[in-house]
């Protein structure tokens, strides 16, 4: 099988998306939904796991944490053709307990990247932490670019976009990434996806 490359934490331009037929996915015992293009795929728990196994950071304490995390997310989709293409974009959804209390979004929001950032190499905001709201809900939303590490320690310079919705004592976390050459289409298309999501849970 080819070796390949998800970009996490990670390919057409945007005007063949908004063409695209779309289906409706929801997690009803969670109250959420998201919209997904028919050219996306879900991610199986088989292929999550595969694919964090081949990501490397510089801090090897990073990178071992991210291999031996037995956590899955909510709902994963990918864009790309895992025995073709080197790297794949792909879009996570997960549920994080969190000590921070989100009373100031963009403030919470570098608090906590700025615990990821000190293991990421090359680490640098495009969009500092700001709030947003999405169909209604208040959210977190920051965009940067670092480097991410095959086995072999050769560098590829991706952009992580992330959105964080507070609840009372966790969080929803949509986290993607994308090659940063000419990722500005890949993120046009992504934050369309993302603009779907719902939440109908108040809890």
């Amino acid at each position: 099988m080819k070796q390949r490359y998800w970009v996490f934490l990670l390919l057409l331009y945007t005007s063949f998306l908004f063409a695209s037929p779309t289906k409706k996915v929801e997690l009803k015992a969670l109250g959420l939904s998201i919209e997904t293009p028919n050219t996306w795929e879900e991610v199986t728990d088989e292929e999550f796991r595969e694919s964090k196994n081949q990501i490397h950071f510089e801090s090897k304490t990073f990178t071992k944490l991210l291999h031996e995390s037995k956590e899955l997310p909510l709902f994963s989709i990918r864009k790309g053709d895992p025995e073709v293409d080197e790297y794949l974009t792909i879009i996570n959804i997960k549920a994080l307990t969190t000590d921070l209390e989100f009373n100031n979004i963009p403030y919470d929001l570098m608090t906590y990247l700025s615990r990821i950032s000190s293991a990421l190499k090359k680490f640098d905001y495009l969009i500092e932490p700001k709030a947003v709201r999405i169909n209604g809900n208040l959210a977190g939303f920051a965009l940067f670019s670092h480097t991410i590490m095959d086995e072999a320690q050769n560098e590829t310079k991706v952009v992580s976009a992330i959105w964080v919705f507070p609840r009372k004592g966790y969080f929803y976390m949509i986290g993607s990434g994308m090659i940063e050459e000419n990722f500005e289409p890949v993120f046009e298309e992504v934050k369309h996806i993302v603009n779907t999501f719902k939440i109908t849970n108040t809890k």
